[in-house]
């Protein structure tokens, strides 16, 4: 085909080098905002125009149907739609499976195969577990599907990995021993079913070539050309079935970031990119290293972070835009002032730059951290979504929770009760609950009124049964009890979050799905504690489990509201991971610090830090004009409160590119230096103390006053509060002698009235 377009002008110098090398197999590194997608639009448009490649002898592979889809729009406002339509373009598994559908006859399987999504291998995994017998608390299907999807991608079939001593002694270790025998008769059913996963599009490509020479000859002869975007990400069997494809002609171009390799967790293998000229010598390497999205200041701050990484493929991205202004790094006394930190950022800049809320994003490293930002954007009315994910408290193990709490406070919630009943596993099937349903629907009763006496309405069960609703009457009770007790929120959520069985379902797992739903639970119980504290210290008494439902409820509804108003102008909340492809005019990375950013779960090696290290070069490069970097001296963690060190990576990032803004410690501002050591540095400032268990706050009054009576509490001292930071005292009210109120104007949390015996602060000056 030809065009009279000049598309070629539209290219900076390495991008047109890349576009029209042809002379054998070719690496494009493209830098963070280097232009990758035009990059492989014009590459495919090349090929077509001057090399005169049939578009259906092109084969273009993605990750996401999203960004196949942009580059065929692109290329099709070039060529028109007939050309475009025509390209062999797609998603890896849905290119993969056209070919599998061709020659499904050479690997066994019928036509028209179907292709289970997740829900549906999760099913069938479900049942094979209790198709063995074996106690889905230990073989949890998410576990069990991680397993299966790691060895398929690794190309280990059913019967190697039976016999791999070290698989086998790895999945004992981890009392798992029979996933060998889970694995087998999965894909026994799958094919009994004539029916594939998404990693048996993979699998059984590579099986399909490695055993029939005649139809990979038969493609590697058909297609002129291949192309993979974000090579980086790819696991081993998608290099191997590219490499196969393509290892005799050498017509490959590949196009990533080794600087962006994050998916480690889902197969990806970093070495794919970094050492692909062992598999084509001839390799030629461009590098595309002006970045069109962040300011120069931001690009230079990535830089010196990234260049820590001993693997990778060096590069000199640098900016033309304009210098910008330095990151802001921030420090906040507590992950709550945090949140309030970000939140008044954001109203203060959006107030400056009449800008949309669109432009705003929040990155954090897990989930969970999600929760005290939602609550600082609504106090500051900030409407925000969370990308990729839900609200807080509407997710699934959150739900199961608040059911358990709604239940302790309200035996007769027939919801709640119907959502925990056998949350976790307690062998309570949906056969005895209908049976309980038509018992309490017939007698006009609750669900609990038939479980609490069954004698009085007969639900016809069995005495297993009905030993098994016993045992669960007696453990809501017990939660009952604590709230009859007059016991606080906190120690009712503690006690059943607990007892409930619901944390320890999720603790002898590591799985990332398995380890956010963990740190939810953690969160929400330090949620319950901060609700508590902070109501002691205002003297309110209303600190039970009911109270802090209808708080929570209160978040929930504005959730729902939000989502019914499709408000179209939202700060966005995400994982820095889910962040990758996206780009933001503000960008907020919170909770950079040890054990958070880099997480505690990957800090076992080198190439598990650099990883780690590279995600926040995604997370910082997603900024176009401005980035904010903060951490906290105390956090939530792990059911306790932590007093986290700086992450080791803020001394990666040259000093002159980020200043330290002036927080609530009144350290002013100060030029960031690479050498200087933050945890070292902000030790002699001193820590904030522990907090004290909400049981010992309820006791006594708190010791965090370094001394001080309420005679030396006087309006105008400045204090250091554990969870508000930096504030003034405006008025000290002694008119209830044992109960003195001071009210306090936060620097970041505004004003609050505290009870003086209860408040957790020292006295600055």
């Amino acid at each position: 085909m030809t065009t009279d377009y000049d598309y070629l002008s539209d290219l900076n110098d390495a991008q047109r080098a890349a576009v029209t090398y042809d002379a054998g197999p070719e690496l494009v590194i493209a830098g963070a905002g280097s232009g990758k997608t035009r990059v492989l639009t014009y590459k495919i448009l090349h090929l077509l125009v001057d090399r005169k490649i049939e578009p259906w002898r092109i084969m273009a592979l993605t990750f996401t149907n999203k960004a196949a889809a942009e580059m065929r729009s692109r290329i099709e406002k070039m060529t028109g739609a007939k050309v475009a339509s025509r390209l062999w373009m797609g998603t890896f598994h849905s290119i993969f499976r056209r070919i599998l559908n061709a020659h499904v006859d050479r690997i066994g399987f019928k036509p028209g195969f179907t292709i289970y999504d997740s829900a549906d291998s999760k099913a069938l995994v479900k049942t094979i577990i209790k198709d063995m017998d074996l106690d889905d608390k230990i073989y949890k299907p998410s576990t069990v599907l991680g397993a299966i999807s790691a060895a398929k991608n690794a190309l280990i079939s059913p019967a190697q990995y039976k016999v791999s001593r070290d698989i086998i002694e790895a999945d004992k270790r981890a009392r798992r021993p029979m996933i060998y025998a889970i694995y087998e008769t999965y894909c026994r059913r799958c094919f009994v079913s004539n029916a594939m996963d998404f990693d048996d599009l993979l699998y059984f490509t590579n099986v399909l070539f490695r055993d029939n020479p005649d139809i990979l000859h038969h493609y590697q002869e058909f297609f002129s050309y291949v192309l993979v975007d974000e090579y980086q990400d790819t696991n081993f069997a998608q290099h191997l079935i590219v490499t196969m494809l393509t290892r005799q002609s050498g017509n490959l171009c590949v196009v990533g970031d080794d600087a962006q390799s994050i998916y480690s967790f889902r197969g990806a293998n970093i070495d794919n990119i970094l050492t692909l000229k062992r598999t084509y010598p001839t390799l030629r390497t461009f590098k595309l290293e002006q970045n069109y999205r962040s300011t120069q200041t931001i690009t230079n701050a990535a830089n010196s972070l990234i260049e820590k990484n001993t693997e990778q493929i060096r590069k000199n991205v640098f900016s033309r835009n304009e210098k910008g202004s330095p990151i802001e790094l921030v420090r906040a006394y507590s992950d709550f002032e945090e949140g309030y930190l970000v939140a008044n950022r954001i109203a203060s800049l959006r107030a400056e730059r009449h800008d949309s809320f669109e432009d705003y994003a929040i990155l954090y490293r897990t989930n969970a951290q999600s929760r005290v930002l939602e609550e600082s954007l609504r106090k500051r009315n900030i409407p925000y979504r969370i990308y990729g994910g839900l609200s807080f408290y509407q997710r699934q193990e959150v739900k199961d929770a608040m059911a358990y709490f709604r239940l302790s406070v309200n035996v007769d919630d027939d919801e709640a009760l119907r959502r925990v009943i056998n949350t976790p596993s307690r062998g309570i099937g949906q056969t005895t609950l209908q049976r309980l349903g038509r018992a309490a629907l017939d007698a006009g009763v609750s669900l609990w009124s038939v479980i609490a006496d069954p004698g009085a309405y007969p639900a016809g069960l069995g005495a297993a049964a009905l030993k098994k609703l016993d045992t669960f009457r007696m453990l809501i009770e017990s939660f009952v009890a604590l709230n009859l007790q007059g016991r606080s929120a906190f120690e009712v959520a503690e006690t059943i979050i607990t007892r409930s069985g619901l944390m320890a379902q999720y603790l002898s797992d590591h799985a990332p799905e398995t380890i956010a739903r963990r740190e939810n639970l953690e969160e929400l119980v330090s949620a319950v504690r901060e609700f508590v504290e902070e109501r002691l210290e205002e003297g309110n008494p209303d600190i039970m489990l009911g109270d802090f439902l209808g708080m929570a409820s209160l978040a929930t509804d504005q959730d729902r509201k939000d989502d019914d108003m499709q408000a179209t102008e939202r700060v966005t909340l995400m994982t820095a991971h889910a962040a990758k492809g996206l780009e933001f005019n503000n960008v907020f990375v919170v909770g950079v610090e040890e054990e958070l950013f880099p997480s505690g779960m990957s800090m076992s090696s080198l190439r598990e830090i650099e990883e780690e290290r590279r995600l926040l070069y995604v997370a910082i490069t997603r900024a176009k004009c401005f980035c904010m970097l903060s951490f906290a001296t105390t956090r939530f963690r792990n059911g306790q409160t932590v007093m986290p060190r700086p992450s080791r990576f803020l001394n990666d990032i040259s000093g002159e590119y980020m200043r330290r803004v002036a927080d609530s410690a009144g350290a002013g501002d100060f030029p960031v230096r690479p050498q200087v050591h933050f945890h070292d540095s902000f030790r002699q400032h001193g820590s904030a103390p522990n907090y004290v268990r909400v049981s010992d706050v309820q006791a006594a009054p708190s010791s965090a006053r370094s001394g001080a009576d309420d005679v030396n509490v006087r309006a105008g001292m400045r204090i250091e509060h554990q969870k508000f930071g930096r504030g003034t005292i405006a008025e000290v009210d002694s008119s209830m002698r044992d109960n003195v109120r001071i009210v306090v104007n936060f620097d970041n949390a505004g004003s609050r009235t505290l009870l003086l015996k209860f408040a957790r602060f020292t006295i600055v000056d």
